[in-house]
């Protein structure tokens, strides 16, 4: 029968090979079965059931990861509305300031995008219901709103808005 050394440092126990826990019956409860996280399958669930499937094929297409690697890095893994430093992974997003579902042909433009933490990515969003929200559902294709809001001004009504939700 294979056999393989408990996990827990120092230990230096006999456990079967095809064991599900990597431990000794000394050190058994230390074992928790590994769950996935929430982020992870709530970012799925998304993905599958409430954005539509063209821009859930874009976003994942090799072209737009190395475009958004490509922005944070030149950003220097800061926001660009507020300045907040997200070294970590996953905590800085590359964000359309015209969306691309208002005009797609600027969606691979670099001069379209820039990086944003969670909040200012919030309140980008808030602004872009506000604007091109026609009813409760359907966005406006291709409006002429989209050219008005420059990077400054979008930048300007989102430090506004966060300053006053503090």
């Amino acid at each position: 029968m294979r056999m393989k050394i408990c996990k827990r440092l120092g230990c230096k126990a006999m456990i079967p090979y095809d064991q599900t826990n990597p431990y000794c019956e000394k050190h058994g409860q230390n074992y928790h079965e590994y769950q996935r996280p929430a982020r992870t399958i709530d970012q799925r669930h998304y993905n599958l059931t409430r954005r539509d499937q063209e821009a859930n094929q874009f976003y994942h297409t090799r072209a737009w990861r190395q475009l958004s690697l490509s922005v944070k890095r030149q950003a220097m893994m800061t926001c660009e509305c507020c300045g907040h430093t997200a070294l970590a992974k996953g905590k800085l997003l590359v964000d359309h300031i015209v969306p691309r579902r208002i005009d797609k042909r600027y969606q691979l433009d670099r001069d379209n995008l820039w990086a944003l933490c969670y909040s200012c990515h919030y309140w980008k969003t808030r602004l872009e219901t506000q604007i091109y929200l026609d009813g409760e559902t359907n966005f406006i294709t291709n409006l002429d709103t989209a050219t008005r809001w420059s990077r400054d001004a979008i930048r300007d009504w989102i430090i506004d808005k966060k300053n006053k939700s503090i």
